[in-house]
């Protein structure tokens, strides 16, 4: 099958680089994800590669261990980004966590384009730590594609970092099951590039299983930052709550969708779901869809959005005690985007991040 006209010159160079298929196939038909395809309506992959270098790039991976095994996946993801990164990479390093275990991986994505997947299994009854920081250097785009199992009773806690990348391209998708009384806790402080994509999904089973989906995000002027999550309960009993922070300044892009599916056999299930945005200067934007699909009548669920800006008076009082304004605004917003990451029980990590966040917001006062 030929590559149609549409495509970009990136688009075709990629499809070109697969062997036929469906994979191909659909590449070649559909192209990269665009704003007309309604998930990335804000977030348009296909035109912020358009003029991307088309050849491969260099990832460096760094990894805290070897993996234990490198796998053939036994089946192919739904989306078409992993679908991509599973196609394109040499194999599936696959990492079995152990009690007490602090995994950390760094992404680092040099000029050109470079795709990956991985898979993190958490054993049943183990608490366990995965760490992440992605960086795309400028003309790099990456597409990363994770799979993080939890078993029954395991616990992990997850801690992602996306550095600013004001000429590259980041994409990462996360599928992640719950196995019953798993409980998850996943944290994000991301700053954006020309174009990024945190993008979650679970699959929640219910039964005493807990999740915990949080993050700030503070983009700069000419930064992109989408955090995009689903969350799927099919049984019984379980808890979804989620808490997202944001801040854009002029010139800047934030973006979250939010969506929590309760299917019938999920009674009892307790989702919460808020997002806030706080737009630092004219010109800036943030877009929020948080949603809830409801199929079961016994469930305590909720969810809210809501965008603004500083508030003058608190302003005005900081200015009134010495504190030029560029300070104060400073202050203000750091406060504001804190208590997501607060939720981070390590102090030492804590600390780290919100260490970052006062750096950033320093940078845009």
């Amino acid at each position: 099958m030929g590559v149609i006209p549409q495509l970009s010159a990136f688009e075709a160079a990629l499809a070109a680089s697969l062997p036929a298929g469906d994979l191909r196939s659909v590449l070649e038909s559909g192209g990269l994800p665009h704003r007309r395809v309604e998930a990335w309506k804000w977030s348009d992959l296909r035109g912020a590669l358009a003029r991307a270098p088309s050849g491969a790039g260099a990832l460096t991976v760094d990894v805290s261990r070897k993996a234990d095994q490198i796998a053939r996946l036994d089946h192919q993801p739904d989306l078409l980004m992993p679908r991509l990164a599973a196609g394109l990479s040499d194999g599936c390093p696959v990492y079995d966590l152990q009690d007490g275990e602090t995994l950390s991986v760094g992404f680092e994505a040099g000029e050109g384009a470079s795709h990956h997947i991985a898979a993190v299994n958490v054993p049943a009854g183990v608490n366990a730590i995965l760490r992440e920081r992605y960086h795309a250097a400028p003309g790099g785009f990456a597409n990363i594609a994770l799979r993080i199992v939890l078993g029954e009773g395991a616990s992990l806690t997850r801690i992602v970092e996306q550095d600013a990348s004001p000429d590259g391209v980041l994409v990462v998708t996360t599928g992640i099951d719950l196995a019953a009384r798993a409980n998850m806790h996943q944290t994000t402080l991301g700053f954006g590039a020309k174009l990024a994509r945190l993008e979650t999904h679970v699959s929640h089973a219910g039964e005493g299983a807990q999740l915990s989906l949080g993050g700030s995000y503070l983009v700069a002027s000419g930064l992109h930052l989408d955090q995009t999550g689903i969350v799927q309960h099919t049984g019984p009993n379980g808890a979804t709550h989620e808490l997202f922070k944001g801040a854009a300044a002029k010139g800047g892009r934030g973006v979250f969708q939010g969506k929590i599916h309760v299917e019938q056999a999920a009674q009892k299930t307790d989702a919460q779901m808020n997002h806030r945005g706080l737009l630092l200067a004219d010109g800036a934007e943030i877009h929020a869809k948080p949603e809830l699909e409801i199929y079961a009548d016994d469930v305590v669920c909720a969810h809210g959005n809501a965008l603004g800006a500083v508030d003058d008076e608190a302003l005005f009082y900081m200015r009134q005690r010495g504190l030029t304004e560029p300070r104060a605004r400073a202050l203000l917003t750091r406060s504001f985007l804190a208590e997501p990451l607060e939720a981070i029980e390590d102090e030492t990590v804590r600390d780290a991040l919100l260490a970052r966040l006062d750096a950033a917001l320093e940078a845009v006062s």
